[in-house]
């Protein structure tokens, strides 16, 4: 009676295989699924949170339209709705690496989605702004940088466009040698934030 190693029929080592890659398949068709309703999920959230209203700088009383553009989207979203994309995407990768699969066309792409995901969502960021108005000087903070403008000198430029509430409304801060610095309606509540500065430049 032989005791050496049973040959195995091909047939069944390649039934055996395709099994076993089926398999794989399913749970990772299972995982996108899942990652797909998380990314729903979260972009629902996103929406939700572009919706609601946020908190005026001066009173602390929520104001509809706060920190939104002109035409009343929330610049935050993008730059949310693709940094959780870029998440799903590399989780997607992630798994095509467990798999064995980065190397196939589905990887390198998943990869560089992810990638480009990430890059655009931080070149989309939006750095939060701060604006304060104390006995007439306007104190901006923007992320690392801070910007002073003291309103009660003559000396300096004051330039106010449209109405406050319009799309287009914003107040100029002229600079020597520099671009204006800007705040519109995404920064302050455009009407309390001219009636302090009127307080002090009453032809504004």
């Amino acid at each position: 009676m032989a005791n050496g190693p049973l040959d195995v029929d091909p047939v069944v080592a390649l039934r055996l295989e395709r099994d076993e890659l089926a398999r794989r398949l399913a749970a990772s068709q299972d995982e996108v699924a899942r990652l797909t309703a998380e990314l729903q999920r979260s972009h629902a959230e996103v929406t939700a949170l572009a919706s609601g209203d946020s908190l005026s700088l001066f009173d602390g009383e929520p104001q509809a339209g706060d920190r939104l553009t002109g035409d009343g989207s929330d610049p935050r979203v993008l730059s949310m709705v693709l940094g959780a994309t870029a998440v799903v995407a590399g989780m997607v990768a992630l798994l095509t690496l467990l798999n064995g699969k980065l190397g196939t066309p589905f990887g390198v792409v998943m990869v560089l989605v992810t990638i480009g995901l990430g890059w655009a969502a931080a070149r989309t960021r939006v750095v939060p702004v701060e604006v304060s108005v104390v006995r007439g000087v306007v104190y901006v903070e923007q992320g690392e940088s801070t910007h002073r403008f003291d309103v009660r000198r003559p000396e300096t430029a004051v330039e106010v466009i449209g109405r406050p509430g319009e799309p287009g409304w914003a107040v100029r801060f002229p600079r020597k040698a520099l671009e204006p610095f800007v705040i519109d309606g995404s920064m302050v509540d455009a009407e309390e934030f001219l009636r302090q500065l009127r307080e002090h430049r009453p032809e504004l």
